[in-house]
Parts: C-alpha cells; structure tokens; sequence
C-alpha cells in the first residue's frame, strides 16, 4: 500500500469535506478508519454526518497538522492518545481544536466487563453466556494483572517524566507459553520495573524519585479502573484478552488486531467518551 504524505492527506481530508459535518483527524493508519468511522457513527449516532475520518500516523503529525492547520471556516478536531502523558500529567500542549483522550490510547475505551465477556462468548459460541462469566471469573482474572501492569505503566511514565528512554513491549513478553495456553509471570514484569527504576536513577536522586512516585501511586490505585486507563489497550489488554479467549476456542485461529478492534467497537460501552462527544457536539 502506498503511504501518502502529510500534504497529501491534508488535500484528501479537504476533497472529502462535503460529506461530513466535522472534519476528524486522528493517529493510526489508513486500515485503522472502518473502525474509527464505526466509533463516531455509534458515538454521535444521526446527529451529526461523519463519513470520513483522516488518520494521520503518529502522535506527532497530528499535532503538526493541528498546529499549522488554516481557519478554513470547517468544524475540525484533531484527536491524540493519552500515552503516558496522562499518567505523570506533563508534555501535550494546548491548542485549539486539540483534543487529548483521557486514557493511554483509543483501545482503552473498548474494555469494560460486558464487552470483554460477550466477546469471548462470540468467539467461544459452544458455551452459554452464563457459563462463560462464570469461568472467566472476571475481577480475579484481571486481578492478577492489575498490580504488576499499572505498577509497570506508572514507571514508563516517571522514565518519560525524568527524560529516559524505555520500551513498551506487550503483554505477551510477561507470559509463558504452556501445553495449552499461555501463563502469566509476574515475575518477568517486576525484573523490567526494577530495570527502569535502576535506569531513572542513574541521572536522578532517590529523593526526587520517590516524590514523584508516590504522587503517581496516590492518584493511580491498584484497580480495574486505573488497568483500563493507563495500561495501553493495544498493547497489553487486548493481548491479555485472546489469551483469555484461547481458553474457550477449540480453534488456535484468532482474529487480527483490526479484526477484533472492530468486533468489540460494535457492542462496546462509550460512556467514557462521553466528554469527547460533548467536545464534537460543542463545535
């Protein structure tokens, strides 16, 4: 596929104006807009006419493009992840038509507790719904995740608060493949924590680590909650939840990321975007 430029994209965005009432920009790639488009529509419902919607590739060229972008008369939103931004509370600017998702990113508000389970029933389809709540046992199933991913995540960001370089990996690095499935090792988890913690204190004092450390611990509790915000969905929930669904599916063949993002779009619970509604209904 070719890869258009920043340019190109802006005149693709302008030729397509016609068919919708607000022009969305976001991060992502071109094979990520069937799901964007499936988000707003479900979003905004008929109220407002979104047919297109403009990814722009990373983070970086959607703060480019809505910094440099001309007052054309058109409703525009440039939409970015949280990261970890979120997190320590530093490093997006303000500007306007900006808008800053309250999570780690997009993925994030796919998950709740129906969605997660009616997506194993989909894909399990020989067990009933009941039975497979009950097997999934959902608070002790992400329980044990819970601790070590936001203990993880608060640390990605203190490296990025303190200037260091980490790496993101994904969930599927802190499992074990078994006979049948794959087992969590938390272990694994806590040797990369002390490695970024030991990397931060290279340059910085144990002092000001702790500080900011505890400020962090204090505002992001150990919770189901706290998991679905700031642990990047992409990377880390929706790995942990085909692991999860492995476990029902007589079949090893599960879906692509695009394929499941748009499978759990369909029936996810928006209500966390309410505030991103109120900001494209406000234009």
């Amino acid at each position: 596929m070719i890869e258009l430029s920043e340019e190109a994209k802006r005149l693709t965005s302008t030729f397509l104006a016609y068919r919708n009432d607000i022009d969305i920009f976001t991060e992502d790639e071109e094979k990520d807009k069937e799901f964007y488009k499936v988000l707003f529509k479900r979003l905004v419902k008929n109220d407002i006419i979104i047919n297109d919607i403009t990814p722009l590739g990373n983070k970086d060229a959607v703060l480019r493009r809505c910094h440099n972008e001309p007052e054309n008369g058109r409703k525009k939103i440039f939409i970015v992840d949280g990261d970890v931004s979120i997190i320590h509370g530093n490093g997006i600017p303000v500007m306007k038509n900006l808008f800053v998702l309250n999570a780690y990113c997009i993925e994030n508000f796919l998950f709740d507790r129906d969605t997660m389970i009616h997506f194993i029933y989909l894909n399990c389809a020989t067990k009933p719904r009941e039975v497979i709540e009950k097997e999934v046992d959902f608070e002790n199933w992400l329980e044990q995740y819970s601790e070590f991913f936001i203990e993880l995540f608060i640390h990605f960001s203190l490296a990025d608060y303190f200037g260091k370089y980490y790496t993101l990996y994904n969930a599927n690095k802190y499992h074990i493949a078994t006979k049948e499935t794959f087992t969590f090792c938390p272990d694994l988890v806590s040797q990369d924590i002390e490695s970024i913690k030991s990397s931060i204190l290279e340059t910085t004092s144990e002092s000001d680590y702790l500080t900011k450390y505890t400020e962090l611990k204090q505002k992001w509790a150990t919770s189901l909650n706290s998991l679905f915000t700031i642990v990047s969905g992409k990377d880390y929930l929706i790995p942990i939840l085909l692991i999860k669904t492995q476990c029902f599916k007589k079949s090893n063949a599960l879906p692509s990321l695009e394929e499941l993002k748009l499978s759990l779009i369909q029936f996810s619970n928006l209500d966390r975007l309410q505030e991103l509604k109120s900001r494209i209904e406000a234009l």
